[in-house]
């Protein structure tokens, strides 16, 4: 074992610790009923070795007002939106026609009929990644409809998960930047974006996409060369992140696009991190080609989703992360910096994160349902950090008015998200409307999303309050770790 090697791997321990910790100390329970089939997904492979929901299930009979408060003592409704039938396809009935009480959305399959097996529409990837925490649950019996226990171990699987984003992320920052400006990216990254209000609270896909795209970036962004045996993993990595969300496809591409000379590892890679989910599409659908959320229709006006993924008041990533101009910025640097490998990658990148801005731009439902912020942009956050590093080692914050107007910028987006991470609950999102019927809301200045939450703070009350305290606590005790290992270590 290398000198020092024991003390580099507790200092990494302890900054995950307190980066889960600093996931629970919003004392706030941010989730919705997305999360609930990918923390089943544990109870169904252990228990019953198959990916069907069917034992999680009711009728179809039983009336809407039964079913509010007591959900999971009836069992969950087939035909809730999360849901679609499975198994083969000369099985299926999905021509059965059902008054459906849970709205289904645009091009999604049809309500599972009486006779269908019963699968999720999600890929699998999260639920996989969460197996290992979720296994204990499982083991000791605990009930699986247990609504407490679905939220607050799937709270602790995402926090864990985005813990490792985190720390690979801040590994790379530090590869471009100073320690002081790696800690503090890397805090900014986990505090200043939807990582303490969506990705890490409960077990939503954002956290393991988090996780393939930070560890690709750990494996290729570097300025020595590369072998191919890392861009193999590279692309593993990425191809897993698809099992998870299909469109982190688009960051292998970007990736490749950075380093032609890799390609066929990263193919081959990508193409052998994909075959779980392939493999789930074929025993659940009978199809390795077909996926759970149907046909979902792109159909949104490209400047309409452009506005409201960039700039609306209650999605808009400028709105929210307004800071993350300067990281806009560094990838224009990277365009014009010439050679070099980290430049090469992030052109390559750019071009991932616009293909994926304006694939959502046009998708049905851009806004990502009811969340608080930018939730599908935020799933490239990682490689705008990477860059805002990168531009930050070549001096394009170095100017006083940029330093300054950058930590203004960030000062907003801390201030929102903590609020959000505190008082959150989805009340603007669904009253007076639900904004899945009505997205124009989404653009209406007079009442953003933010706003209401600023203005729900006093309600919190001691709870808000304790809260602030331990996250400040939390955020301190890392800062001061930090501090003391930079003054014993300067470089």
């Amino acid at each position: 074992m290398p000198p020092g090697y024991a003390p580099r791997v507790l200092r990494w321990v302890v900054r995950g610790l307190l980066l889960v910790a600093l996931s629970f100390a919003n004392l706030n329970d941010i989730w919705s009923p997305d999360v609930i089939p990918n923390a089943l997904f544990s109870w169904t492979v252990i228990r019953e070795g198959n990916v069907d929901y069917d034992e999680f299930t009711d009728r179809l009979d039983v009336p809407p007002q039964e079913r509010i408060g007591v959900l999971m003592d009836l069992g969950i409704p087939r035909d809730t939106y999360f849901f679609r039938a499975c198994g083969p396809r000369t099985t299926r009935q999905t021509a059965f026609l059902v008054l459906t009480k849970s709205p289904r959305s645009p091009g999604g399959p049809p309500p599972p009929g009486p006779e269908d097996h019963v699968c999720s529409i999600f890929p699998p990837g999260i639920g996989i990644l969460a197996l290992p925490v979720l296994a204990p649950f499982v083991l000791a019996r605990v009930p699986p409809l247990d609504i407490t226990t679905l939220v607050r171990a799937g709270h602790l699987a995402a926090a864990i998960i985005e813990a490792l984003a985190t720390l690979l992320l801040w590994s790379v920052l530090r590869r471009f930047t100073s320690a002081r400006w790696a800690l503090a990216l890397a805090l900014l990254y986990f505090l200043g974006t939807s990582v303490r209000t969506v990705a890490s609270q409960a077990l939503w896909q954002h956290s393991g996409v988090h996780l393939a795209v930070a560890g690709a970036l750990w494996l290729v962004m570097e300025e020595r060369a590369i072998t191919l045996w890392r861009d193999f993993l590279a692309g593993v990595a990425l191809g897993l992140g698809t099992v998870v969300r299909q469109t982190t496809a688009i960051v292998g591409a970007g990736v490749a696009l950075g380093r032609p000379r890799g390609l066929a590892a990263l193919v081959v890679g990508a193409v052998l991190g994909v075959i779980p989910l392939l493999a789930y599409d074929a025993i659940a659908f009978g199809d390795p080609f077909e996926q759970g959320y149907g046909g979902k229709p792109f159909d949104t006006p490209l400047a309409t989703g452009l506005y409201g993924l960039l700039l609306s008041p209650s999605r808009g990533l400028l709105v929210y992360e307004p800071y993350l101009v300067a990281a806009l910025a560094a990838l224009v640097l990277a365009w014009r910096a010439g050679g070099g490998a980290v430049a090469s990658r992030l052109r390559g990148l750019s071009i991932a994160w616009l293909a994926t801005l304006a694939l959502y731009a046009t998708y049905a439902e851009w806004w990502g349902g009811r969340v608080f912020g930018p939730r599908f942009l935020d799933d490239q956050a990682p490689i705008l950090f990477v860059a805002l590093a990168w531009g930050i080692g070549r001096g394009l914050l170095a100017r006083r008015a940029a330093h300054l107007l950058f930590w203004v910028a960030a000062g907003w987006s801390l201030v929102l998200f903590q609020a959000a991470a505190f008082v959150y609950d989805q009340r603007w999102d669904t009253e007076p409307v639900n904004v899945n019927f009505a997205p124009q809301r989404l653009f209406d200045w007079g009442d953003p999303q933010w706003l209401a939450v600023l203005r729900a703070l006093p309600a919190g009350g001691a709870r808000v309050l304790v809260a602030l305290v331990l996250s400040a606590a939390l955020v301190a005790l890392l800062i001061r770790l930090e501090g003391v290992r930079m003054r014993a270590s300067p470089a």
